[in-house]
């Protein structure tokens, strides 16, 4: 995957910790969390947990400072942390400045709300959300490579965090004070397997906001896709396609509600080389080892109970018209033809038609969107990176001379 460490940003992968217990509430508190981590890590992971903590904290400050410069300011965050510790992991202290009357009044109600994530619908609101989200403030700080995934406690099948089963090590836990007590938690199970506690920085809990809790979702959903009813792990064997090329925010919520709705096997189809030959900015494709290997460490991240084969496309087809276990086909709008022209295919060689299940989410070709939903794109992605190796070239020419 592609990185983008030139930016200056801290070269460490970050574990969030999202407690969201349900819907109308946090996401506000979520986004400004976003936003600090971006200054903090290069790499970030949330975990979205439908339970709340107590509301203590590590006794950690951080503080947001921008310089007045107009487009080009920078803003850093200076943190003060304490190193964690080993001995009484349990141990924390109360940071009344960092707890909202909003996200107290959310916890005091938590225990007797429903948890959000019980629909195929609120699962993609959500996971939308954050991403588009992330994905404005890595564009406003000039990061457009910068990496997110985001996991379901509840569903991923593994302790993440906990340094025994971590696909990619974290350096840094980061979360609002009433989430300290389960990174402590995280930190305790560490040490037990060995590995070393990390440090915690509690975030700047978000101000009382009057605005929708749907603000980040007017460019990510599209209202004209009828929602789907199927419940988690609905079917036994899924089947999606695409190219997957420097996997983004659109590929990973395809990918997580594909994985959502599955219960044991995933079978992914990467578009190989030869589809892929008329593509803008080609000399920046990802090789399809590479690609493949992206979408089967994506799919460990998000589910690890799963059965995952990634196999290269050389047509439109794939395995979806010759493995008779397949029950489902996952789509985007831009593939629903696609999907029909699979079924007729599967009804020619007398083999059952695949339930299509469409991700609602609106994508850079649509019509009327804004100009980040534009960049959640892989073409952008291979544009910016032509665009920085002539910038480079043109610094070195100059250097030589």
């Amino acid at each position: 995957m592609t990185t983008d460490k030139d930016t200056g940003a801290h070269a460490r992968h970050g574990l969030l910790l999202a407690q969201i217990p349900h819907w109308d509430v946090s996401l506000d508190e979520t986004f400004q969390s976003i936003h600090q981590a971006l200054l903090l890590v290069h790499r970030l992971t949330i975990v979205i947990s439908a339970r709340t903590g107590e509301a203590n904290a590590f006794e950690v400050t951080s503080s947001l400072q921008a310089s007045d410069g107009g487009s080009d300011s920078k803003l850093n965050l200076v943190a003060e942390t304490k190193a964690p510790t080993t001995t009484t992991p349990g141990a924390t202290f109360l940071n009344k400045k960092s707890i909202s009357s909003t996200s107290l009044a959310s916890m005091a109600s938590a225990s007797s709300t429903t948890s959000i994530f019980t629909t195929f619908h609120s699962v993609q609101r959500v996971l939308s959300a954050l991403y588009v989200s992330f994905t404005k403030h890595a564009m406003a700080l000039q990061r457009p490579l910068a990496e997110l995934d985001i996991v379901l406690e509840d569903s991923c099948g593994y302790e993440i965090g906990t340094a025994a089963d971590d696909e990619i090590p974290f350096d840094v836990f980061l979360g609002v004070a009433q989430a300290t007590e389960a990174l402590n938690e995280l930190n305790a199970k560490r040490t037990k397997n060995g590995a070393k506690a990390l440090p915690i920085i509690t975030l700047k809990a978000a101000a009382p906001s009057l605005s929708s809790p749907d603000s980040h979702l007017v460019e990510a959903i599209d209202c004209c896709v009828p929602n789907t009813k199927v419940e988690e792990g609905h079917y036994s064997d899924v089947v999606l396609g695409g190219a997957f090329d420097h996997l983004h925010a659109g590929h990973k919520i395809l990918l997580s509600m594909t994985a959502w709705v599955t219960n044991h096997r995933i079978v992914c189809g990467v578009s190989d080389d030869e589809m892929l030959k008329t593509k803008k900015f080609r000399d920046f494709l990802e090789p399809l080892d590479e690609r493949v290997k992206a979408v089967k460490k994506f799919l460990k991240i998000f589910k690890r109970s799963l059965v995952c084969e990634a196999v290269p496309l050389h047509d439109i087809y794939g395995p979806t018209i010759t493995d008779r276990e397949l029950q489902a086909l996952v789509v985007s709008k831009e593939t629903i033809k696609g999907g029909a022209a699979v079924n007729q295919e599967r009804l020619n060689r007398h083999m059952s038609p695949l339930k299509i299940e469409v991700i609602n989410v609106i994508s850079p070709t649509e019509t009327e969107v804004d100009e980040v939903s534009l960049k959640i794109s892989s073409t952008y992605i291979r544009q910016y990176l032509s665009e920085r190796a002539v910038s480079k070239g043109s610094a070195s020419t100059s250097t030589e001379s």
